[in-house]
This record gives C-alpha cells, structure tokens and sequence, in this order.
C-alpha cells in the first residue's frame, strides 16, 4: 500500500479535503523495520503517528516478570500511536515488529499544526479515540465475565471476521499467529490455548495447520460463548 492510500482509506483520514490529505502526505516520512524490531516501548517518548504500509505490528505490554498481553495486531492499512501523539505523554504500550515491513510516520510537531487548522480532522480523533474505549470496555467484560473457552470462541471468530478466507474445509484465519501470540492476547499460557483447540479439533470445531487455523463448525464456537454467557 502507498501512503496516500493508507492516508484514504483509513476513517481517521478519509472524507477530508483533497488538499488536507496532500498536506498530511507531505508531512510523511517512511521507515522500514524488520522482524523482532522494537518500534517503541511502553514509557518512550510519545511523538510519532504510525501507519502500517506493510508488514504486521504487535501492540502489546509486558509485566516486570516477563508476562506479557497483546492488546492487537496491526496489519496493512491500519494506524497506531495515535494516543500519545495527541496528549504528548510516554506511550502506553509496546510496538514490535512481526514481520519485515514498512511504516508510514508522521511527527507530533507537524500532525498538531494542522489539527488546530482543520476541525474535522479533530472529529475524526474524536471518533477513533471512542472506537479505542469502547474496544479496551468490551475486553475488560470479557475478562471479567467470560471463562476462557469463550474469550478463545470469541477470539476465533474476531479473527475470522477481519482474516477469514473461506476455502472448502471452512474459513481459514489468514494471519500467522502462532498459539504463544495467541496465548498472549488471552492473557494465558500456550498449553491453556493449545488444550482448548485440541479439544475442539477432535471435536471437528476446527482445524489445526502449522500456521494457521480452519474454523470448520463457526456455529458450535458461538454456542461456547452463548452457553458461557448464559450460565
């Protein structure tokens, strides 16, 4: 993806004049990462708005014993850093690399200049930071009311939403995600979520590859999370 395709299509962006997009664009700087690159830590310095151009992005924080939580994937098309860039403060998560790839940046110093001039750009912030409250609220309910065979149905099915490629043994999550990520997003450990899906494999819910995963019985998974939220 260009970067002002990325600038089009995301609903931070889009719908904004012709010229402000020209103007974000010129604004714009490209580096590339590879994998295992630590693109920020939690703490740094929050001056930087990020765009996957390509590539994947873990956002993630890690505990002082190593524990870590993944919050999301970012992949092509996607923004992120958005948070600090705007109040300035250190950032609130990690950002890795999980693949070599491409980012677009754009510096505070520039990005607040024209949010001053351009109110509906500030509308668009307004919209993305409520999308982000919302999504942090809904996986604060899940953690609090749902057991972990449904936080991992649900999961699943999050994932085949966004990455699912329907094939003739079911719809495959197109994402390389290997079950200690998986694990980590869970906020659990890899043998939790790998007893889970063996359970469900032999059950004939899914499938397993060697990177990837086939949901084959989609119903059956959201009946897990509909048995759990009745219970």
């Amino acid at each position: 993806m260009n970067k002002k395709d990325l600038l089009l299509r995301h609903y931070l962006f889009q719908d904004l004049p012709e010229d402000v997009i020209d103007r974000l664009l010129a604004m714009t700087v490209t580096r590339h990462v590879h994998a295992g690159e630590t693109i920020f830590l939690k703490g740094d310095e929050g001056d930087t708005l990020y765009g996957v151009l390509s590539g994947k992005v873990r956002i993630s924080v890690s505990s002082p014993t190593g524990k870590a939580v993944v919050f999301n994937i970012m992949e092509t098309g996607d923004v992120f850093g958005e948070i600090a860039l705007l109040d300035g403060l250190e950032r609130t998560a990690d950002a890795i690399a999980m693949e070599a790839g491409d980012l677009l940046m754009i510096l505070r110093r520039d990005f607040m200049g024209l949010l001053e001039r351009e109110p509906r750009l500030s509308i668009h912030l307004l919209k993305l930071l409520c999308e982000r409250l919302r999504w942090t609220s809904d996986q604060i309910e899940d953690a609090v009311f749902l057991s972990l065979p449904a936080r991992l149905a649900k999961k699943l099915i999050s994932l085949a939403d966004i990455y699912g490629e329907e094939n003739d043994e079911g719809i495959r999550i197109g994402l390389d995600l290997p079950q200690h990520e998986l694990g980590h997003m869970m906020s659990t450990s890899r043998e939790s979520i790998n007893k889970h899906l063996q359970a469900w494999r032999r059950a004939g819910l899914i499938d397993l590859h060697r990177k990837s995963i086939i949901i084959k019985n989609r119903q059956a998974l959201q009946e897990v999370i509909d048995e759990d939220g009745h219970a």
